[in-house]
């Protein structure tokens, strides 16, 4: 029996930028309050360090980002997540209905670091190119200072202040909820948001990993493994996946078999 998906599920977006994100704040706290689990995504200034000016005297076997050893791969990251920033951060409540389906609020914080930092040519590039408004991110973004300081000496605008202090109780409150996070191929994405908002990053990745799990005691899923480990040997990049699983329930709803179906609406 076909499932009427479409009239008890939808997905609600925002983008939430400095100028909506003091009203927007208690909806993003109460969605994440009410989740039944919740998914994260980044977009940052860099994923490694490459062609880098000899002026900055970089040894770049400490920026070995796909290294094979987990350990050096960790510092790898890290050092980049230390000297490049995040431009958007995405954050996805699924909030479960009473027939079972599920609403889910997308929250997509447009972000500004407020420090100096590195950025890569070719992210910038890669993010025009799939649709990012730099122009916005420039006037609009939510202004922060990442790592351990909050609000340094040379921040006198409490306004800035104020921006950045929302941002990191909504990941405060996300911490505080105790739901299970989802991520794809998430590592990066992990590492960039501990040292913007919980940072500075530890030095080892066992205590990395050890931090995470008391964060997010009730668990973290990679939907790039679990993937992986269900289809072994077949691509697994998030837009793949996501067409695959239209496909699958649109055979689904084609054939009279229950299947799931998103009407998109956008506020604000």
């Amino acid at each position: 029996m076909q499932t009427s998906a479409a009239e008890t599920a939808s997905a609600i977006y925002t983008d939430v930028t400095r100028e909506n994100i003091q009203p927007l704040f208690s909806d993003i706290a109460k969605q994440i309050s009410l989740a039944e689990f919740v998914a994260v995504d980044t977009e940052f200034t860099g994923l490694g360090l490459s062609n880098a000016s000899p002026v900055f005297r970089f040894d770049t076997a400490d920026w070995l980002t796909r290294a094979t050893d987990m350990r050096d791969m960790y510092k790898g990251m890290a050092n980049v997540a230390k000297t490049h920033a995040l431009v958007s951060m995405g954050l996805s409540t699924f909030v479960r209905t009473s027939d079972g389906m599920f609403h889910v609020y997308s929250f997509n914080f447009i972000l500004q670091e407020q420090s100096t930092h590195l950025v890569s040519p070719a992210s910038i590039a890669f993010l025009a190119q799939n649709g990012f408004d730099l122009g916005k991110q420039a006037l609009q973004g939510i202004r922060y200072f990442s790592g351990p300081n909050p609000h340094p000496v040379e921040s006198r605008s409490e306004e800035i202040n104020l921006e950045g202090d929302l941002l990191r109780k909504v990941l405060f409150a996300l911490v505080r909820a105790k739901k299970p996070l989802v991520i794809h191929n998430g590592l990066f994405d992990l590492v960039y948001i501990y040292q913007s908002f919980f940072g500075p990053l530890p030095d080892s990745h066992e205590s990395f990993v050890f931090d995470l799990h008391t964060l997010f005691p009730a668990g973290i899923y990679d939907t790039k493994l679990i993937a992986e480990s269900l289809d072994p040997g077949t691509a697994s990049f998030l837009a793949y996946l996501y067409h695959k699983s239209e496909r699958i329930h649109r055979q689904r709803r084609e054939q009279a078999i229950e299947a799931l179906s998103i009407k998109q609406t956008k506020i604000l």
